[in-house]
């Protein structure tokens, strides 16, 4: 007989019924391309995955860390259900203030997203309301929509700001979205908190002082904003769209916060062929965002340099927009990401397994695909994919525990929360 390997741990998760690993390299006992095993366990140390295997056959003996005793080993029971990676919400907008109901409505009236913008609507609406709130406020409720994404089962969330637009707002809601990894009330359940990546997108609207000065507001967030962000921000994204910034606007703006050190990602080809996937391709962007408009040429070249295609069903909903069809950025042999896209104005919503469903159900994605699409290629879409997005020796823990005992029920039943709770050890 095989002796026990002998670990040392601090948190085990025993009885899983099925661990949906989503590993990016074989494991022993594991099967499918979602790389499952059956009556699984999990072993965690300092917040890292130690060990992963069948809990009935290879389990192993675990040692308690010296510095915590025998009695340092905290065991879960699973009991029985489906554990897989946490979420991971790579595109949102979750820090601002007010709502735009009044304008949900008037789009369903017959006014398009476009329009709104133009009128100085849109973005511009959810700018005044944020400039007005004060630090207390946002935060709270800030706060209030990440618990609700963690209902859901993320347990990443990228933030970016962009309903600042000015020195003063923008760097006050860098500072809020930093502080949220630090806050102790972000964490209701004992263990369970979400990681924030943040974002700066300043170049989400021209903001209405600078109307007839466009190029002084863009030559502000290019000279001031972007030096003095660094290190607050980890991604630096631009709105390249006509009714936002243009190909050569957002050019200057990604090719100086590269110089600057900041990681890339692009609203790209929303609206209309903006041209913005390409620049994420010519730029190395970790992701290109929306691409509903990007070409076949657009997509081969984002393949070649490596951009993730992050896609966001909870727009085409909102706007009743056609779905970007996933099947034609896999066929490209694209990494494809999904994300919530959270903002008040065409996606409200914090519920990732939401997304999952219309993926699969408009979309033409497979379970396997979304699930590997709200994982791994989410870490990929934050350039995070060597620390979470998938359940393997050597990665942080980040689990969402559900309510179910057979993966093939999510999408199934749909319209319900299926996630129990959510599991982060740092």
């Amino acid at each position: 007989m095989t002796p026990a390997l002998k670990i040392v741990a601090d948190t085990v998760i025993r009885n899983i019924g099925q661990l949906v690993t989503v590993a990016q390299q074989p494991i022993e006992d594991a099967s499918g391309p979602l790389q499952i095993i059956e009556h699984a366990a999990v072993a965690v140390h300092n917040g890292t995955i130690v060990w992963i295997g069948r809990d009935d056959i290879h389990g192993p003996e675990l040692l308690p860390d010296p510095a915590t005793g025998p009695d340092g080993i905290t065991i879960i029971d699973a009991q029985g259900v489906v554990v897989t990676p946490g979420f991971v919400d790579s595109h949102t907008h979750l820090v601002f203030a007010g709502d735009r109901a009044e304008e949900f409505h008037q789009r369903r009236a017959g006014i398009s997203y476009g329009e709104l913008l133009a009128q100085g609507r849109g973005i511009l609406t959810t700018m005044k309301a944020t400039r007005e709130a004060d630090q207390e406020q946002l935060i709270s409720l800030a706060l209030q929509r990440l618990r609700a994404m963690s209902d859901y089962g993320t347990t990443t969330v990228e933030i970016k700001t962009g309903y600042g637009l000015d020195l003063e707002t923008e760097e006050r809601c860098l500072q809020i979205i930093n502080k949220l990894n630090a806050l102790e009330e972000i964490t209701p359940p004992e263990y369970v908190e979400v990681r924030v990546v943040p974002t700066f997108l300043g170049a989400h609207s021209i903001p209405p002082e600078y109307r007839d000065r466009r190029s002084e507001y863009v030559k502000l967030v290019v000279e001031k904003m972007l030096p003095s962000f660094v290190g607050l921000a980890r991604f630096c994204d631009v709105f390249c769209e006509r009714e936002a910034f243009t190909l050569e606007e957002s050019h200057l703006i990604l090719e100086r916060a590269k110089e600057l050190g900041y990681l890339l990602k692009v609203h790209a080809d929303q609206l209309s062929p903006s041209g913005g996937a390409r620049l994420a391709a010519e730029l190395g962007a970790t992701s290109a965002d929306h691409l509903d408009y990007a070409s076949d040429s657009d997509l081969d070249a984002m393949r070649e340099a490596g951009v993730v295609a992050t896609l966001l069903p909870g727009c085409s909903y909102t706007l009743r927009t056609p779905y970007p069809a996933a099947r034609r950025f896999l066929d490209h042999g694209l990494h494809v990401a999904l994300a919530t896209d959270f903002n008040p104005g065409t996606s409200y919503c914090e519920n990732m397994q939401m997304m999952l469903g219309l993926a699969m159900s408009s979309m033409g994605m497979s379970l396997e695909e979304a699930l590997t699409a709200a994982t791994i290629n989410g870490a990929r879409a934050l350039a995070l994919d060597d620390q979470i997005g998938s359940i393997e020796v050597g990665k942080r823990c980040e689990l969402a525990l559900w309510s179910i005992q057979n993966y093939h029920e999510i999408g199934y039943h749909f319209g319900t929360d299926l996630v129990n709770s959510i599991l982060v050890r740092r």
